[in-house]
């Protein structure tokens, strides 16, 4: 059986932020390189293609000529800054998502303890209303006669008014 090798780079690795930096840091000197190499190839090219004078040009028509090929040079001049600065950017921010990552739990506690503070009177006062209801609901119900009802007169609690809406529900009623 002929054993396979694996010739892809194994990049959960990179979940290691040493393991990250240490590789964006050669990606960065790559492309810094490249950029490097590309800006002498333009300077290069800039020089030959600009002294072409043809006869009958113009003073500046070489230098506009030559401005088609230089600008695909220029372009991966600045794409390879661009993927310089990309690098690092990639680096700061697991960087940041690491430290992120590990402060969350105790993030998460410090905003349970504090809900929990901002809780805890209210279950008190809620709990105290509940009891408070339980009482008046117990002392409406009409209980037989001869028990004892929560007033201690073992007699039917009348039942009361409903609250006055306004003034003419006062003349309506004779108060």
């Amino acid at each position: 059986m002929s054993e396979h090798t694996n010739t892809t780079p194994q990049y959960d690795r990179l979940l290691n932020l040493s393991a990250m930096t240490t590789w964006t840091a050669s990606r960065q000197q790559e492309h810094a390189a490249d950029a490097v190499s590309y800006a002498s190839a333009l300077a290069a090219m800039q020089a030959g293609l600009r002294s072409q004078g043809i006869d009958g040009d113009g003073r500046w028509d070489a230098a506009r000529r030559s401005r088609r090929v230089e600008k695909h040079l220029k372009r991966m001049v600045k794409a390879a800054r661009k993927q310089e600065r990309a690098a690092e950017a990639l680096r700061n921010a697991y960087a940041a998502h690491v430290a992120h990552v590990a402060a969350l739990p105790g993030q998460r506690e410090e905003k349970r303890a504090a809900k929990q503070l901002r809780r805890g009177p209210r279950q008190v006062v809620g709990e105290i209303a509940a009891k408070s209801l339980n009482k008046s609901a117990a002392a409406l119900v009409e209980s037989p006669a001869g028990e004892e009802t929560p007033t201690g007169t073992g007699s039917v609690a009348e039942p009361k008014q409903a609250p006055a809406r306004g003034v003419s529900d006062l003349w309506q009623r004779g108060a």
